[in-house]
This record gives structure tokens, sequence and C-alpha cells, in this order.
């Protein structure tokens, strides 16, 4: 029998780990003392190398390094190389205050523990120093920035302690800092460290692809096999003084939505898993399902709970991961009335990026919008006139009961003005588009905001959905709750009202008119 899922992965080589690295943030070299300096480090050093410190040594016996200006007087460097040694390297005399390094207290860092940052410079000569930037990238992804202008006790000292920093996960703390003195120069600095947790290992799981809610990891569906596919970035993290062995397999167990139990399977990673004392590692892995519990959920329009868990050397880390497939609707803008070209944008515009941005709270996009218009024949023309203008819901009842387009997407006319406000339509609308509930009225609106927001209510409406504040069967939409005109299909909703319930997503997501990104 053939297997109906299955997966594999590997930890990050040498020259990929590297890649990351760089990712994260520009390795900057460190100041270097061009008096001072052993051979060695000159020649470690990448804006001097081998070539350039045999020349500096030589020259170094004969006279004293005042800046680097005088390599370029001696001609040793050109006018490029200069430029950048005079952010990283000085001479007895330094110009320009120079970062000199970036520390913490203490040995290491720990989860949810606070920390500082200890920074130092270059005391300088002819400019002081006069604003610290710190751009800090956290295990997480979380980018935090902020400006300090130093104070003069603190440009006297040559030395700053900035507290009040924390993690939420392990893994490597990214930090740049940007010195920027008074006549305007900089110089920068990075480091990175790692972030442990007092629970030495763990394994992080990082979808590659996201709901655009950015919540829940994206499944993709390959057509040639057939098969979901669960792709990740892993990161493994080590505490301990000594190397770990997670070994190459990994236990998955499925949940549907967290509630109980649908699978439970293990696939191996391509090599073991061995974290050094002290270090982060990383990797990533995928999981496929070409039948099953997962791909009929998967399948659904569903999500599923997946639980990760690797074990060795005495350590069974586990992660869990919410897998999502995404909802997508679509909106047919059935122009009935005179609409200039300028109009037409602005409604597909609300409709595939306001509406759109409102459904993606909850995993739902508009896949498309499609232009028509009533007009064209005598009949056509005649109905244009009849109905630019709808001033009762007979009128919208028999507009709608005659027209539609023969597709999945939300038929939506776009009328010159409707009577009873912004625009109406039934609750719960047929697939089949047949008889007068098929379709969406909304009248002509310069807002663009407040046009999509109304886009996105009607939508709802037509998707299943009652007002929030009436008895739509959904507790998490109870009138009492003082925020309900925040919600997007509030009966009196605002052009910024945007939120989506669990329970509404949960009811709009099984009509016929919301389909999945891939099969």
């Amino acid at each position: 029998m053939a297997a109906n899922r299955g997966g594999t992965g590997r930890q990050l080589n040498r020259t990929s780990l590297t890649s990351l690295h760089a990712a994260l943030g520009p390795i900057l070299p460190a100041a270097i003392d061009l008096n001072g300096a052993r051979p060695d480090a000159l020649a470690a050093h990448p804006l001097i190398g081998k070539a350039l410190s045999s020349k500096l040594l030589r020259l170094r016996r004969k006279v004293r390094i005042d800046t680097p200006d005088q390599l370029l007087h001696a001609g040793l460097v050109d006018e490029a190389r200069v430029r950048q040694l005079r952010a990283y390297a000085f001479g007895a005399t330094p110009l320009h205050p120079l970062l000199r390094g970036i520390g913490i207290e203490g040995r290491r860092l720990y989860v949810d523990e606070p920390f500082a940052l200890h920074f130092e410079w270059l005391r300088a000569t002819a400019v002081r120093a006069s604003i610290l930037s710190l751009s800090l990238r956290f295990p997480s992804g979380r980018v935090a920035e902020l400006d300090i202008r130093l104070s003069p006790k603190e440009i006297e000292a040559c030395r700053l302690a900035v507290p009040g920093f924390a993690s939420g996960e392990s893994g490597d703390l990214y930090v740049l800092a940007t010195l920027r003195d008074a006549a305007g120069g900089i110089s920068r600095q990075s480091a990175r460290f790692g972030v442990f947790t007092r629970n030495p290992v763990q394994v992080f799981v990082s979808p590659q692809f996201l709901t655009q809610s950015g919540r829940a990891g994206a499944p993709k569906f390959n057509f040639a096999e057939s098969r979901w596919y669960c792709n990740a970035d892993v990161r493994w993290v080590n505490g301990e003084s000594r190397p770990v062995n997670l070994g190459r397999r990994v236990d998955v167990s499925v949940s549907d939505a967290g509630v109980g139990t649908i699978e439970n399977f293990s696939f191996n990673l391509a090599g073991d898993v061995v974290i050094p004392a002290y270090s982060t590692v990383y990797g990533n892995w995928f999981h496929w399902h070409a039948g099953g519990p997962t791909f009929d959920v998967f399948h659904a329009k569903g999500d599923v709970t997946v639980r990760y868990a690797m074990s060795g050397s005495g350590f069974s880390p586990q992660r869990t991961q919410i897998w999502r497939t995404m909802r997508t609707v679509g909106f047919n803008i059935i122009r009935v009335g005179d609409f200039t070209s300028t109009e037409r944008s602005e409604y597909q515009r609300a409709a595939a990026q306001i509406a759109s941005g409102i459904y993606q709270s909850r995993d739902m996009t508009v896949y498309g919008t499609e232009l028509y218009r009533i007009e064209g024949t005598t009949d056509m023309n005649a109905d244009k006139a009849r109905w630019r203008f709808i001033d009762n819901d007979a009128e919208f009842d028999a507009m709608a009961a005659k027209y539609s387009v023969p597709n999945w997407y939300m038929d939506v006319f776009m009328v010159e003005s409707y009577f009873a406000g912004f625009g109406a339509s039934y609750v719960s609308a047929p697939t089949d588009k047949n008889g007068s509930r098929s379709g969406i009225v909304i009248g002509r609106d310069s807002d663009t905001v407040n046009l999509g927001q109304t886009f996105a209510h009607e939508g709802g409406h037509h998707l299943g959905l009652e007002h929030a504040d009436e008895n739509d069967g959904c507790a998490d939409t109870d009138p009492a709750s003082p925020t309900i005109s925040d919600n997007f299909i509030f009966s009196s909703s605002r052009r910024d009202s945007a939120v989506i319930t669990g329970c509404q997503i949960n009811k709009m997501r099984t009509h016929g008119f919301v389909r999945s990104m891939t099969p």
C-alpha cells in the first residue's frame, strides 16, 4: 500500500548558516588600533588583510601612525580604502569617536529575563559623540529600534548601558549600533548573542509560507503529485554546557483545530541534529499529505494543529504549529448607471484591497474582481434607466432576479443611489444565483475606505451572517460587548469597523461562494 504521508529535512550546513547569519544584518568589522594591534589581528581584519598588514607593520616600525590618512600619504592605500578605514581603524590621534564593543552583563541571556546592552567607544580629540541608534532583531523575528541622545556625562565616560530588553524566545539576538558624532560622522558596530532558556533544549518551527493574517502556516498544494506540503524553517537551541544530539526522527501528532487527534506519524531528517554547547543551529523540514485525515481537513478548507517532537541526549523538545488553508471570495462588480473610469478603478480597489484587508485578519482574501455593466442592448438600456436609482426593495429584487454572472463570485450591483443607505444583501445567498436573493446592491460612494467596508459588510451577509448586534448565533459577538461597534458587520458599522470573530469566519467559510486558494 502506497504511503499517503511523509517528510524529511536537514540541519543547515556551514555555508547556509553563514548566509543566514548575514541575513540578520551586516556583520561589521571591529575597530582596530593601527599601532597596537597584533600582526595576526591586522592580517585577519577584513579591511586590512595580509598584504596591507605587512606594509603597515614596516611603516609603524619607522613612525607612529596618527590617523588612517597617514596610510594614504604613504601610498599604502587609495582614497576608497582610507574612507573605509576611517570608520573602523584609528591611530595615536583618534579624530572621531569609534564604537569599540557591544556587550552584556554576565555570560548569557535567558528567555523572559531582563537584560541591558553595554556600549563603549573611543574618546576622540576633534569631535564628540552625540547620538547612539540601535536596531535589535530578536530570535522571534521582532525588530526594535531606538535613538538615544547622549548626555554630557555619558559622552565623557565613552560608555553607555541601555537596560530594559527581554526576549520571549531563545535563539540568536542581533544588535546593530550606530554612533553619530557632532560633525555628522558615524561609526557602526554589530554583535550577535545567544538567548537560552532555563529549560535548556528547545525546537522552534516557522512556516515558510504564512496565511495573510500571519498567524498560521499555509500548506501548499502540488497539483502534479496531488499532495499538500507543509514547509517550515526550524531552529534548535541548546542551553546546556555539553553538546546535544536529538537524532533525526521527528514524531508528528495532528489534531483537528486542537480538539482531537486525527493521526500520528513520523519522518526522518537527512542526518542527526547535533547542537554544540550554548548554541543555536538552523535547518528546515517538510511533511506531505497525499491522503488521510490531514489531507481531508485541508481539502475541506479547515485547519489542523500539529505537534512536533524529537528526542535525544536525555531531552525531548516539542513545538506546536497551526496549519490553515487560505480561503477566498470574489466580486462581480455590475455597474448600473453612469460611472467614470476613475470610479470603476476605485470600486475595484475598494473590493480587492480594502474589503480584502478586513477579511485577511481571519485568513480569507478577495481572489479577484470582474467588471460588468447593464448596458448595451435596448432591453438592458431600459433596465439601466429603471434601476440606476434603487427606490425600494422590489426594484432590487427584480434586478437581482433578472441578472447574474455564471461564476462563483458574488454579484454586486453598483447603482448611483440606494434608498436605504450604503447597501444591502440577503443573508445566505443561494450559490446557484437563482431568484431575487442572489445579489448585493451598493450605492455610489466617493469614500473608497467606506466603500470597501461596505463590500466586506454586505459580503458577510451574503455568506450567511446576521448583524453582530442581532441574533446571529455567535456568542463571541455578544451585543453587551463594549466593542461590538468595531465588528465589521455591526448594524451601524463605521468605515473602520473591521473585527471578524472566530464564530463569524467559521460560518462564512462553509458557504459555497468561499473557495480554497488551492483545491
